[in-house]
């Protein structure tokens, strides 16, 4: 007896430009538009409804009211789980043997802090909210707010209106590769290349706040081989 095997389309959409990027913003927690819209800055808000409604339509993601029942969110289904776990995995490839050191013109700090925002060791942070102004310098010269509270965690382009309780003043290229993992913290602040000011207490704990990107802890292979 025959059996025939039916195999999956294979959905071409996949392969095209913000896909991969959204899947990722996805998987690494943001579910309301505005999020994806942050996480993924220059693509058209068209095509990222686009985008969205093809990787619905695919059964790749979920549409569903938030718990108030006022905006739509945006989940992973259980292959878009699976997905996500390639493009995690493209990742780490890039971190061990491409991404060997950061650029002027790899620096984007909008896309930093967005993603310093959500790599935050809440139980590391004081009870009461921290508001901390970050003054980029060098390469890219731009202020944000990060708004810390163990309940919410926002970054602002603008001045908020929250009295500043610290100010970071940061290299820019310097903070992008101690967020990568090429440059220690420790290193860059014992050089004066990023420079916590305010309260003892929040420039002693400041360090152990950020958990750094997810690949930071992946060493660069090519470094290896080449001291070898």
């Amino acid at each position: 007896m025959e059996i025939s095997v039916r195999y999956p389309k294979q959905p071409k959409f996949f392969t095209q430009r913000w896909t991969p990027l959204i899947l990722r913003e996805l998987g690494a927690g943001s579910h309301r538009f505005s999020e994806l819209q942050q996480g993924v800055p220059r693509i058209p808000r068209s095509l990222l409804s686009q985008r969205l409604n093809e990787l619905e339509d695919a059964g790749d993601v979920d549409r569903r009211m938030d718990a108030e029942g006022k905006r739509p969110e945006y989940h992973l289904t259980t292959s878009g789980q699976e997905f996500f776990g390639i493009v995690m995995a493209l990742g780490e490839w890039g971190q061990r043997w491409a991404n060997q050191d950061i650029d002027p013109e790899d620096v984007d700090p909008d896309l930093l802090m967005w993603d310093m925002r959500r790599r935050i060791n809440l139980d590391k942070l004081p009870e009461q909210r921290v508001t901390v102004q970050f003054d980029f310098q060098g390469v890219r010269q731009q202020s944000f707010w990060l708004m810390l509270e163990r309940s919410e965690l926002s970054v602002c382009m603008f001045d908020p209106g929250f009295e500043i309780d610290m100010i970071v003043t940061a290299d820019t290229l310097t903070l992008h590769k101690v967020w990568m993992g090429r440059t220690p913290l420790q290193e860059a602040l014992r050089d004066e290349l990023i420079t916590p000011e305010g309260p003892r207490a929040l420039t002693k704990a400041f360090p152990s706040w950020f958990a750094l990107n997810v690949f930071a802890p992946i060493p660069s292979a090519v470094s290896q081989v080449s001291t070898n």
